[in-house]
């Protein structure tokens, strides 16, 4: 948990420079001037005009096997004429299995520094400093590529008819324009194998292949999550125009999606919308996850 959130509060707060391209093959990249620091086209400057919202799913999940595996075998019995080898085997094990599965909400109102409400504590360390969900989850990527592809769109605007939970769309919210979703996971095995080994000429001792006891473990790891766009923050005034378009003034940010000038400003939407786009975040979390088990099935 504080690696997820060290990356994500990170990520959202990434001043960087994101590349904006002319919507055309090849890809390239589009001439800007030189704005002011809070009008570049970087993640920190997006989700200070744009709040999103939505959900974290954690799921780890442990099998752990333990046991023993002795044989012993008795060759070079008999005569030579008439050869004789006895063997016993025998196998005690123990397997454990172990399944967390949690949810969190995630207000980006919380991750980027506004005058809505009291932001998250600041990382005091960097992140990915380990392996598996301890080590580098690339939220950072995700958002990135999320953001860069939802400046290129400007076909998910229907004027006066924005499909947004924020816009009053009779268009489902499946089809809401930059959301952001991503699966996350880390499978890893560990075996350890051993014992002693003795071989005489008469005798072969316990497992002389793979040793007295074994354990294994294999771990599931999975981080999915979606976010989605609802209104425009208190940082900037809006104006309705034609269409449902809104004018916000100071303008929003260089590379912010044409879909944002149809989010009504977080003043204008009800208490009960950022609501909806979390329970639309976690149906849309958990139908990525049926999805994922019936490929793998």
């Amino acid at each position: 948990m504080a690696n997820m959130k060290c990356e994500l509060y990170t990520a959202a707060n990434d001043e960087n420079p994101l590349p904006l391209y002319i919507n055309d093959r090849p890809l390239r990249p589009r001439t800007l001037p030189n704005p002011k620091p809070d009008q570049r086209f970087s993640l920190k400057n997006i989700f200070s005009a744009i709040e999103y919202v939505g959900e974290v799913e954690l799921t780890i999940d442990a099998t752990h096997t333990d046991g023993l595996s002795p044989s012993l075998s008795f060759p070079g019995l008999g005569s030579d004429k008439n050869p004789l080898a006895i063997g016993v085997e025998g196998g005690v094990s123990e397997i454990g299995h172990r399944a967390n599965k949690t949810y969190h909400s995630v207000d980006f109102e919380r991750l980027v520094e506004g005058t809505e409400q009291r932001p998250a504590a600041r990382p005091t360390i960097p992140c990915a400093a380990g392996s598996e969900l301890h080590g580098r989850l690339g939220l950072e990527d995700n958002l990135k590529m999320g953001i860069v592809a939802s400046s290129m769109n400007d076909l998910s605007v229907w004027p006066g008819n924005a499909s947004n939970p924020g816009a009053g769309s009779s268009v489902g919210n499946e089809y809401t324009a930059g959301r952001i979703h991503a699966v996350v996971d880390f499978t890893t095995t560990t075996r350890v194998s051993g014992g002693p080994n003795w071989e005489l000429t008469h005798f072969v001792g316990p497992n002389s292949n793979s040793g007295l006891f074994n354990h294994k473990r294999e771990a599931l790891n999975q981080l999915t999550f979606t976010f989605i766009p609802i209104c425009i923050r208190d940082k900037y005034r809006g104006t309705k125009g034609k269409e449902g378009r809104w004018e916000y003034s100071p303008s929003l940010p260089y590379g912010t999606p044409a879909w944002a000038n149809y989010l009504s400003p977080c003043s204008k939407i009800s208490p009960q919308t950022k609501s909806r786009a979390l329970s639309d975040a976690h149906q849309t979390n958990i139908m990525s996850l049926d999805n994922i088990r019936l490929r793998d099935f």
